[in-house]
């Protein structure tokens, strides 16, 4: 193979499971839903016609352009119209997804007296408009965070549940003795228990026993010792001598007597020494065999 090669990624398959991903799906699932509810806020949207945004520019380009100070001081009429018009907007706040949601108070109504109807009556311009209940939308953000926060609880429950069943099936029942409901014995009974642990225990018995014979005959070896003749080799002092002892001796294990040597075979016909021990070629093609 060559070196510039890059070996193949092996990918190996995972065994699928029935809760695989499922956690991951609903974390997601919520960041999803919080950036929604957050993007979607009516303090991020521009209003289409914003009347306060167009007084603004029309304010700094008459004071840019004609600056007129001799204009009437507006009526008390009009100072009122203004101020009911600021109460009826509304504040728009920024909710950060993942903090607690402000606790709203209360507002009490206010009950017009009937002492003050006939004043109420006879001045009707001057009349304040009630402040509207301010209806945000953060009553709505509240509902789907609850509505999400219960659908979540509902599945862990669920799983909680689930997991319990499939314990319980696979534990088996532990049968708990009450007390005083031990079997007695009868004596027959006694006896046929104490027989097998007797046959038990002798059987127990004899296996020790063989194992610490075993152990004793491998922890002692006994060498057998030579008692036949021996011969001894010793060098002192630059000469060598040999020993026999035991019933060994010089003439036995070395020969004095010298042995004759072997007659050497000759040709029957010629006379001459044979060349081989079968027999030899003469040159008169006769062949001579050993006697």
């Amino acid at each position: 193979m060559e070196a510039g090669k890059e070996e193949d990624p092996v990918f190996l398959d995972r065994s699928c499971r029935a809760t695989r991903g499922k956690r991951m799906t609903k974390l997601l699932d919520e960041e999803v839903e919080e950036d929604e509810l957050f993007w979607n806020q009516d303090a991020l949207k521009d209003e289409e016609n914003d009347e306060n945004y167009e007084e603004a520019a029309e304010a700094e380009a008459v004071d840019v352009f004609d600056s007129d100070f001799d204009d009437d001081e507006p009526e008390q009429d009009e100072e009122v119209e203004n101020v009911a018009d600021d109460r009826e907007r509304t504040k728009k706040k920024l909710i950060f997804p993942g903090k607690p949601l402000p606790k709203k108070k209360k507002k009490k109504k206010v009950l017009s007296k009937l002492g003050k109807a006939p004043e109420d009556e006879k001045n009707p311009e001057q009349s304040v408009v009630p402040e509207p209940h301010d209806v945000p939308d953060d009553v709505e953000v509240e509902r789907i965070v609850r509505k999400s926060t219960r659908t979540s609880v509902i599945v862990r429950q669920a799983e909680r549940d689930a997991i319990r069943a499939a314990l319980q099936a696979t534990m088996k029942p532990i049968k708990r003795k009450k007390e005083g409901e031990e079997k007695r014995m009868t004596q027959e009974e006694m006896l046929l228990e104490a027989a097998q642990t007797e046959i038990m225990n002798l059987r127990n018995l004899e296996r020790v026993l063989a194992r610490e014979e075993e152990v004793k005959k491998r922890a002692v070896v006994h060498k057998a010792v030579y008692s036949g003749p021996q011969i001894r080799y010793l060098s002192r002092n630059g000469e060598s001598f040999l020993e026999f002892s035991k019933g060994s001796s010089f003439q036995q294990q070395i020969s004095t007597a010298s042995t004759p040597y072997p007659q050497r075979a000759v040709c029957a016909v010629t006379g001459l020494p044979a060349k081989s021990a079968e027999g030899c070629v003469c040159s008169y093609w006769v062949a001579c065999k050993v006697p």
